[in-house]
């Protein structure tokens, strides 16, 4: 997995690349100039644009008058905007510009914006170390950056765009570079990947500028999956329906029978060997019409307390909550399920809408517990407002996990999975076509069915949202976002 870092790490594996291996901080900047030249030549034809770029006080302007240096080196002579005073300026800046001056002293060097546009703009302001509101001559220049982008210039960002908070993902509203792209030194930054900073930074293009690997993957607990790493658990040669996993689906009150159909069917596509559906009497028909390969059992005025322990027993993962609904027969229901399981259980929906009236049920479970909520379901569950939760969404996640013991599959733009012990994935891929009816019943059932066949509920979480996320964007490639359907995500399983 790719290990992922907020500031507070980045900043620490610097200082470990720096004061304890021995690699001194101007062979940095010069390696992060060096990658940021690389991918304006991507973008562009160096010699054939005019350059700006506009530097910050601390080591991220350091970077940027590096680039100045070789950007001039190769005779593509760039134009520096340094707002602020010298005696706020990092020694690492400092030492830049006494290179750049003493090798390019025509290098034009300003302390106010211009008003010319140019079609290359540098964003070397602030990087991973802002800690301030942006204000004064820095809110200038973000201005005219963004000016600059609304008027045709390309905008590359050094490291992350000024105003993400590469921590969190958050923005400072009306003081954010708009990047085109983004150029992120040795580790992707959350910032990067939670929104709104996603939709700031761009194209993200990450570049190796000489910290070790082991510097920043010591200690990291948060990663994103490698592209080959997402996939479904292997099949063996010799073996049968019961190798891969017995699925029990506890959802579907009356009228809701497609909630239990969409889970369990996700469940079979996922590779489970056997589904069984425990739903509404009244589903029986609906439920073995649309999915005659599942087993179903059901439930009428009360529970079937000998049916239902006899089902636990038999399987090997548990699904709950898709349409249950929220009556006391539902709530009756998932309290015996959590009390009397010892195999995992992937809570959802209407399930975790009972719980957050009573938290107390998860106390009672002895195995694996998984929730899936969305913004608005975390909400009810931990009285934070919808606002609070996405401006945190990692940190809720963490510590929901946390406080109940649970693993937390924290549904967004970006979900998060989060672990009891503060680890965590984010899930990268999916499409705002999947923001349909049904999509999160399509997930439960991957889930149930990936921790049915590996023994690792965190991981069997983190591998079912990136399946989950990658058949939606099959989906969206064959249909477009607008006419996709819960459906379309299931045929796309893979």
């Amino acid at each position: 997995m790719i290990p992922i870092l907020t500031a507070k790490k980045m900043q620490e594996a610097d200082r470990q690349t720096i004061e304890e291996l021995g690699i001194p901080q101007a062979v940095l900047m010069e390696r992060a100039a060096l990658a940021a030249y690389q991918v304006i030549e991507e973008v562009r034809d160096p010699s054939s644009i005019s350059v700006l770029i506009v530097c910050g006080p601390g080591n991220n302007g350091g970077d940027g008058v590096a680039l100045a240096r070789i950007l001039s080196e190769r005779d593509i002579y760039p134009d520096v905007y340094l707002p602020g005073k010298d005696d706020s300026f990092s020694d690492g800046l400092r030492q830049q510009l006494e290179i750049l001056r003493r090798i390019y002293p025509d290098t034009v060097i300003r302390d106010t914006a211009p008003d010319e546009v140019y079609d290359v703009v540098v964003d070397a302001l602030f990087g991973i170390s802002l800690n301030r509101k942006i204000e004064g001559v820095y809110r200038e220049a973000v201005d005219y950056i963004n000016n600059a982008h609304s008027l045709g210039a390309y905008i590359l960002s050094l490291d992350i765009a000024t105003g993400i908070d590469s921590s969190t993902g958050q923005i400072q509203e009306g003081s954010t570079v708009q990047a085109d792209r983004t150029v992120a030194f040795a580790s992707f930054k959350v910032g990067h990947l939670l929104f709104p900073g996603a939709m700031y930074s761009g194209e993200v293009t990450l570049k190796d500028i000489g910290i070790p690997s082991a510097a920043m993957e010591q200690d990291a607990d948060i990663h994103i999956f490698h592209d080959d790493e997402i996939s479904m658990p292997p099949r063996r040669p010799y073996t049968n329906k019961g190798s891969y996993g017995k699925i029990l689906v506890v959802a579907g009150s009356k009228g809701m029978a497609g909630a239990a159909v969409l889970c369990a069917e996700a469940s079979m596509r996922s590779g489970s060997g056997m589904v069984q559906i425990c739903t509404d009497e009244s589903n029986r028909q609906i439920v073995q019409t649309a999915l005659p390969e599942a087993i179903v059992s059901t439930y009428d005025k009360k529970i079937d307390e000998k049916g239902l322990l006899q089902a636990i027993d038999w399987c090997d993962a548990i699904a709950i909550g898709p349409g249950l609904s929220d009556s006391p027969l539902a709530r009756d229901i998932l309290s015996f399920v959590i009390k009397n399981s010892d195999v995992p259980v992937v809570v959802d929906a209407d399930a975790l809408n009972i719980i957050s009236s009573n938290a107390d049920i998860l106390a009672d479970a002895s195995a694996d517990i998984i929730v899936t909520p969305h913004l608005g379901e975390m909400a009810r569950l931990t009285g934070i407002s919808v606002e609070e939760i996405s401006a945190h969404l990692m940190s809720t996640a963490i510590d929901f996990s946390k406080s109940y013991g649970v693993i937390t599959v924290l549904k967004d733009a970006r979900t998060i999975i989060a672990s009891p012990k503060g680890e965590v994935i984010i899930n990268t891929n999916g499409n705002n076509g999947m923001a349909t009816a049904g999509s999160g019943d399509v997930l439960t059932g991957m889930i149930a069915s990936i921790r049915g066949r590996i023994p690792d509920s965190f991981m069997a979480a983190a591998i079912g949202c990136a399946l989950h996320g990658r058949a939606g964007d099959d989906a969206c490639h064959e249909l477009g976002a607008d006419h996709m359907l819960a459906g379309d995500i299931i045929k796309h399983i893979r």
